[in-house]
């Protein structure tokens, strides 16, 4: 297979798409709503998980402030809405739920709400934050988390009921996930 070389401002996309998540904040006074598509899994048990954050997003000084978080995982079903959180700044929309047709679901354990369009949701707590220059590593505990049982089986995505994850991949352009495959065994 031939390969070209790929401009390096351009290199994490080889890595990505990642599955987005839309970031909720919040300290039951405001809230804010932002995707983010540097987001993984850090360890089972205790479960972890770690999302990137510029120190100058509108969110950052609520996340700092509360020490918690919102992962809400989109489907296609609301594409627009995540585009539209990502494009506009909380300092300038103050309600970006009710601004991009979106629902407050109350969260069990943390005061940010949770979308209730989104296929699931995980309710974290910063534990640990890697400084990165103008940016910050979120490392956080999930601490309650929920999903569709239409989309969510037996501990993993199911794709047989016509769930569309969406990956970014940059601007406005997504890719959506809508299968699951199995591997052979050697």
């Amino acid at each position: 297979m031939e390969w070209a070389a790929v401009e390096l401002s351009r290199a994490y996309r080889l890595l990505n798409p990642g599955c987005v998540v839309l970031v909720s904040v919040g300290d039951g006074e405001v809230d804010n709503l932002f995707p983010v598509s540097w987001n993984m899994p850090v360890r089972s048990d205790p479960p972890m998980v770690a999302i990137l954050s510029g120190k100058d997003h509108h969110s950052y000084p609520i996340i700092a402030r509360t020490g918690e978080f919102g992962l809400n995982v989109p489907d296609e079903s609301i594409v627009d809405a995540v585009l539209g959180c990502g494009s506009t700044t909380g300092a300038e929309v103050r309600d970006k739920l009710t601004r991009f047709g979106l629902t407050r679901r109350a969260a069990a354990r943390i005061a940010a709400p949770l979308v209730e369009e989104a296929v699931a949701g995980l309710e974290c707590r910063v534990c640990q934050v890697v400084d990165l220059g103008d940016s910050s590593l979120l490392v956080a505990q999930v601490v309650a988390a929920a999903a569709s049982p239409a989309h969510f089986v037996d501990g993993a995505y199911c794709f047989d009921n016509g769930l569309r994850l969406i990956h970014h991949l940059g601007g406005a352009r997504f890719c959506v996930s809508d299968r699951s495959v199995e591997g052979r065994e050697p």
